[in-house]
């Protein structure tokens, strides 16, 4: 039997696992800060107003408004790191320079506020279309069957949802804006693409050996 106690057992870098736990905590935060700041929005609708309104709005609401913006930068510099280790596992690039440009995108959304102007009318573009995309092309990081479907089922509903949304423009007039709210449009975009990198999240951690598991069946402790 072998034995290796306390911390001279040291199992293989898994950095998929380490990827997946970067990305989870990243967009968890995220969602949690969300749910914060608009308790302290007053009035604020999630139908009628935009998810940039909790960190840009006129006047600025503080703190709330810098914490938003913080947590959006620290979810996207975090979403930098796991793509790093994505990669570093041998990952697809394709899906991670979406990935990437998604992260680079967010955190150009939180230095650059609603009130910024057409610059973070940019950002947001950019990560509409990356985000969408890096949903799409995570089938490609080798997942299973289940979630390959779901991959494709919220990327391709959001890529089409997206497209209308072009198409129509953002006035009145368009129909996804009168059903849903211009803030609910964009949830319905960009909410299934962030709980599927949630799940993704979850799913890589589980890559490779479950090492709590190898300590007492091949006699490590």
């Amino acid at each position: 039997m072998n034995i290796q106690r306390g911390s001279k057992f040291k199992p293989e870098k898994d950095y998929y696992k380490i990827a997946g736990i970067i990305l989870l905590v990243g967009l968890l935060q995220f969602f949690t800060v969300l749910n914060l700041v608009e308790t302290q929005y007053p009035g604020y609708s999630t139908s009628i107003n935009t998810i940039s309104e909790l960190g840009g709005s006129i006047p600025l609401l503080e703190p709330s408004s810098t914490i938003f913006n913080l947590s959006l930068i620290i979810m996207g510099i975090l979403t930098m790191v796991a793509v790093y280790f994505i990669l570093k596992s041998g990952g697809c690039r394709l899906f991670s320079a979406c990935l990437l440009l998604f992260a680079i995108s967010i955190i150009g959304i939180g230095v650059f506020p609603l009130y910024a102007g057409e610059i973070h009318s940019f950002f947001t573009i950019i990560a509409f279309i990356s985000g969408v995309l890096a949903v799409i092309f995570s089938y490609r990081l080798g997942l299973n069957i289940p979630m390959v479907i779901l991959s494709l089922v919220v990327g391709f509903t959001a890529l089409i949802t997206l497209i209308l949304t072009f198409s129509w423009g953002l006035g009145p007039s368009n129909p996804l804006i009168q059903l849903l709210g211009k803030g609910g449009l964009q949830r319905f975009i960009m909410y299934p693409g962030m709980l599927y990198l949630i799940g993704l999240g979850g799913y890589l951690t589980s890559r490779g050996e479950d090492w709590v598991r190898l300590r007492f069946s091949k006699g490590y402790f």
